[in-house]
Order: C-alpha cells, then structure tokens, then sequence
C-alpha cells in the first residue's frame, strides 16, 4: 500500500500530465502514487494516458474536478493520506509529500505555498492543493464537497480545517500553481473556460453548504479528531 495517493483529474492537458509525472519522480520521497482520472470523450485522452506512463490511471463518463476527485479517493480509501493536485500544478521542494503527510498528522490537513498570492487574486489560507489523513474522507464520505463541480471545493477545506484546528499551511514546501492569471502560467484552454462557466453555481452551491451543511461536517471531523492517538 502507498504511504500517500495524488489524485489529479485532467482533461486534454497531456504536456501538463508528463510535467507532474516528471516533477513527481524528482521530488517525492514517500511511497507515492500518482491516479490521473481521465474523461473517456476527452479527445487526448490516448495521449494523455502515454504521459501518464507508469502512473495509475481511470477512465469514466465526463465528470467535473470535484466528483472526479471523490471517485479517484474511493479507490484509495485504506490508503493512510490522500492528496488533491491540479494538472496544472508543479511540486518544486524535494520531499514535499514527506512534508505535508507529516504536518498532517495526526488526523489533519497540510498545504503549501503555491505561489500565486493576493497579487494575483489568490486569497491568502485557501489550500488550492492539500493532502489529508484519508480519516476525514472517510468521515465525510467525501475528498471534495459533491454539490460542487469545479469552484469552493479549496474554501470548504479551509472553512473545515480552520474550524476544527487541524489545517496547517508549510510556507517552505512549494507546489507551484501555474495557472493563466500568475505571470509565466499556463495559457488558458478549454478546460479553464468550461470550469469558468460554472463559477455561479458553484458560488450557490458553497453559500448553501455553509448555511445547512458545514455544521455537521465539522461535527464529523471533531469526532475523529478525538479520536487521535497522542503523537508523543
């Protein structure tokens, strides 16, 4: 069993597919596995699939990040910490996986420095990438909000984290964001304009969890949160 899964939905990114894998290979230091979900009509998906290489790889019926992300995590549910990266995201610090698993445990969430920052637009403690103890998903039932397709699923780690005092942000592990709005970022494609079409729901759908629903999460995670073992 892998110490830590990476779990990274793509679509029609196979330069940003190889870039991970490459990265990845550079620094891990853990037993680390990278699960790439691809959509089935995504028309690079034999290219992305080769650079992938030896990475695992799951096919389905088109999804958005979020739903792509809980169902790569249902198939790591014994694995000890779970990771959500985007394609378009590129670890730099040498044993960042060793790192963030570390600062989340026992019971916790670790995240770090992206290098976006509020200059371009990025709110400060908002973990765009984050590994978890696989105990809360299990809690939860879920690695990202489901009522969500692309957007907040970042906030609602941060609201959960925050509220029950188990998420740690690592300004010395750099996974670098390079998405179209930081200078030297990826150029913007398709996948980012179908995701920004979505921004209004998913804004609806996050007011309405924060309103019903993150009470009871919260709750789910205290509850394992208690249950943790003393790390001295």
């Amino acid at each position: 069993m892998a110490d830590l899964a990476v779990l990274v939905p793509s679509r029609g990114r196979p330069m940003n597919v190889a870039r991970l894998v490459d990265a990845c290979k550079r620094t891990c230091e853990l037993d680390t596995v990278l699960h790439f979900g691809f959509d089935s009509d995504d028309p690079e998906l034999t290219s992305n699939v080769m650079a992938a290489g030896g990475s695992l790889v799951t096919t389905h019926d088109r999804m958005g990040l979020a739903a792509w992300t809980n169902q790569l995590a249902r198939e790591h549910r014994e694995t000890p910490f779970l990771a959500s990266l985007g394609d378009d995201m590129v670890p730099f610090t040498h044993g960042w996986d060793r790192v963030l698993t570390g600062a989340a445990t026992p019971r916790g969430m670790a995240y770090p420095e992206d290098l976006r920052g509020p200059q371009h637009g990025h709110q400060p403690g908002i973990p765009e990438a984050i590994v978890m103890d696989s105990v809360i998903v299990r809690a939860l039932g879920w690695m990202c909000l489901p009522v969500l397709h692309h957007w907040y699923v970042d906030n609602v780690w941060r609201d959960l984290g925050t509220a029950t005092g188990c998420l740690v942000f690592r300004p010395d592990v750099i996974v670098e964001h390079r998405h179209p709005n930081v200078p030297g970022g990826d150029k913007p494609d398709a996948t980012y304009s179908d995701a920004a079409r979505r921004y209004s729901t998913d804004l609806a759908a996050y007011q309405r969890w924060r309103l019903r629903g993150m009470a009871t999460d919260i709750a789910a995670i205290r509850r394992v949160r208690t249950q943790a073992p003393d790390p001295l």
